[in-house]
């Protein structure tokens, strides 16, 4: 058994966005509570602590820490989320040993356009796209509808059904919204209108291991809707979004086309260099062609959040997939749990 120390981001406010996207922030404390029982169960020493945002705080809380092992849920410091990566360089500096992704897979996967330029550049699928810095820089090599998302955000914020544009007043004014709201380049993508599937990927004695593929079922929307997964529908409870946006087991795929869905998660997970756990987000095309689009290197991992039910699928319990997580962690130090 490990001394471990459950460690995220207690934040009360975001450095930029709405006072709604703070709900996810907020929300990490259930988890890490979550995990710290979890952890219990198994016999490990747990401490559960919160990670003040004032900077000069953050400094001493990393050099004081002693644990075997730090689980790592820090998504920010001081309520932005682009220090996400200066928390695992910190870790890194001190010689602290924690679960997830390292400082250049969180800055890769933090910078989205970055992402999907070393996705393609390693022959990996996603959809043809653009930046936008100020909003009126040029799209015509795009076709409508569109997709529009903040550029170095997770979490689903700043997605609502008004993302997906089809025309370029549309484009523009959401856009900008973005970028103001935001301070951040705003994303552009040809938006792929057909099914969405998530594939959680699990570090294991044996080697990354593909969960059960997970996919959104947005059976329950209007045909004239966008099929998104909107920051409501992830994240508040009792909303239109919510009621109507599930996870569920992926249903009708060929053995085929399940090898190259699988293949593609894969080849993401080792491009990007990520570690232990990590879920990529793909849509298929009107062909069943898969696309990426989004990598997640420390995905939620809340009680009943898409990662836990897909491990469920594979026949792990909560502790379980929490022990499994540690156990990767762990390994890549020559340590056994």
């Amino acid at each position: 058994m490990a001394s471990l120390t459950v460690l995220y981001n207690d934040d009360a406010t975001l450095a930029h966005g709405s006072e709604q996207d703070a709900i996810a922030v907020l929300a990490v404390r259930d988890c890490a509570r979550n995990i710290g029982e979890a952890l219990a169960s198994r016999g490990h020493a747990v401490q559960v602590e919160g990670l003040p945002p004032a900077r000069d705080a953050v400094l001493r809380a990393v050099a004081e820490l002693r644990s075997e092992l730090v689980f790592n849920l820090v998504e920010g410091i001081g309520g932005d989320s682009r220090l996400e990566q200066a928390m695992a360089w910190l870790y890194e500096l001190h010689g602290v040993r924690y679960t997830g992704s390292g400082p250049r897979a969180m800055a890769l996967c933090m910078e989205k356009p970055v992402t999907k330029a070393v996705l393609a550049a390693a022959g990996l699928p996603v959809p043809h796209g653009t930046v936008l810095a100020r909003g009126d820089e040029s799209v015509t090599n795009l076709r409508f509808p569109l997709m529009v998302k903040p550029a170095r955000e997770d979490a689903s914020h700043g997605i609502t059904m008004d993302s997906v544009v089809r025309d370029e007043a549309a484009l523009r004014r959401q856009a900008r919204k973005l970028i103001e709201t935001y301070a951040q380049p705003a994303l552009v993508e040809e938006y792929i209108p057909a099914r969405e599937l998530n594939v959680a990927l699990l570090g294991g004695a044996r080697g990354v291991e593909v969960l059960p593929l997970s996919e959104i079922d947005y059976s329950g929307f209007s045909p004239d809707e966008p099929h998104l997964v909107t920051y409501a529908g992830k994240w508040i409870e009792g909303s239109r979004d919510w009621d109507l946006t599930k996870v569920v087991a992926a249903r009708d795929l060929t053995p085929a086309q399940r090898t190259r869905i699988e293949a593609v998660a894969r080849g993401a997970f080792e491009t990007l260099e990520l570690r232990d756990y990590a879920r990529v987000d793909l849509r298929l095309d009107e062909r069943g062609e898969p696309f990426v689009i989004d990598v997640n290197p420390n995905p939620d991992l809340s009680q009943g959040a898409g990662f836990h039910l897909a491990a469920e699928r594979a026949g792990l319990s909560y502790p379980d997939l929490i022990e499994r997580v540690v156990a990767s962690a762990l390994a890549r130090h020559g340590q056994a749990t």
